[in-house]
């Protein structure tokens, strides 16, 4: 199966694109459209997803900076930071025939999820940048469970528990008049995602997501920055099963609560499309699958 996924997203906050990089006193209002392509195949028998994602990104920010330097405003168009990833399956995660599958359901998954994250745009005279000139190693375990189902209608939880390392930004530009630059590293980022979908029937389906994360302080030539993340935030979305190939998805929220001087506000939009190469099987058990595949792959990407 091949699929592609396109978001558009806008944000208001005092992080980096992804989330993972707290700036407390810049504001940014962002326009971003990540563009996701994954394909779902098997390794030695085990359910195996591979991704990519690519972000062109638009921001406009304000840059608020101690006197005697006047606040900067920065507005650009670039590509914020991508991923390369990989999905295999741990716990009923084995690859099945779409037979198999017809003929039972599974209520409990688990997979282990590899991303690298790349850097995007990046130029090291500029304080503000779309891209964070480093590499990102991230590691997580995506689950799936069933809590309920009755006819049509479901209700699930998915839980995502994942760990951020980062290497060094080397070219941190921190005096505009002099052109000084510095190194800055950063503490790995503990991030909690989870998902309660509700299906009201084949096609209309509720989503209440969460994220907790904590940690990710930087160090700025040898200071710490007193910028570490602990905080939650939620949003609450609504999807529609358009056509068998085609699912709809839109969400707004932000940060609920927590400590720090973390801010943000989202609203996003979710096209996914889908293909996957089926024969001998009618219409509705094809339009079942590509509902599995959907539920099961949009969110954690």
């Amino acid at each position: 199966m091949w699929g592609l996924n396109i978001k558009y997203l806008n944000l208001n906050q005092n992080m980096s694109v992804n989330g993972d990089l707290l700036t407390p006193n810049l504001n940014l209002e962002i326009n971003s459209f990540p563009i996701t392509l994954f394909h779902v195949f098997s390794i030695k028998g085990q359910h195996a997803e591979i991704v990519a994602m690519m972000n062109p990104t638009s921001i406009s920010s304000t840059l608020d900076l101690p006197n005697p330097l006047e606040d900067r405003v920065f507005d650009k168009t670039a590509f914020s930071d991508g991923f390369i990833g990989l999905k295999v399956g741990m716990v009923n995660g084995k690859a099945i025939s779409l037979e198999d599958y017809m003929k039972g359901k599974i209520n409990f998954t688990m997979m282990s999820y590899f991303r690298i994250w790349y850097s995007g745009s990046y130029d090291k005279d500029e304080l503000v940048n779309i891209g964070t000139n480093r590499t990102t190693f991230e590691y997580g375990i995506p689950t799936t469970m069933s809590l309920w189902s009755k006819g049509n209608s479901s209700t699930n939880l998915e839980l995502f528990p994942s760990i951020r390392f980062f290497t060094k930004n080397k070219d941190v530009l921190v005096n505009p008049v002099s052109n000084a630059s510095v190194e800055r590293t950063q503490a790995p980022l503990f991030v909690f995602e989870n998902h309660i979908i509700h299906n009201f029937n084949k096609k209309l389906r509720a989503t209440l997501n969460g994220r907790y994360q904590v940690g990710g302080q930087t160090t700025t030539d040898g200071s710490k920055d007193g910028n570490s993340f602990n905080n939650y935030g939620a949003t609450i979305g609504l999807g529609y099963q358009l056509h068998p190939l085609i699912y709809l998805h839109a969400d707004y929220g932000g940060i609920v609560f927590g400590g720090g001087e973390a801010e943000s506000n989202m609203f996003r939009f979710n096209l996914q499309l889908n293909y996957l190469k089926i024969k001998k099987i009618n219409s509705h058990e094809q339009a079942k699958i590509y509902n599995h595949f959907i539920i099961n792959l949009f969110r954690f990407m």
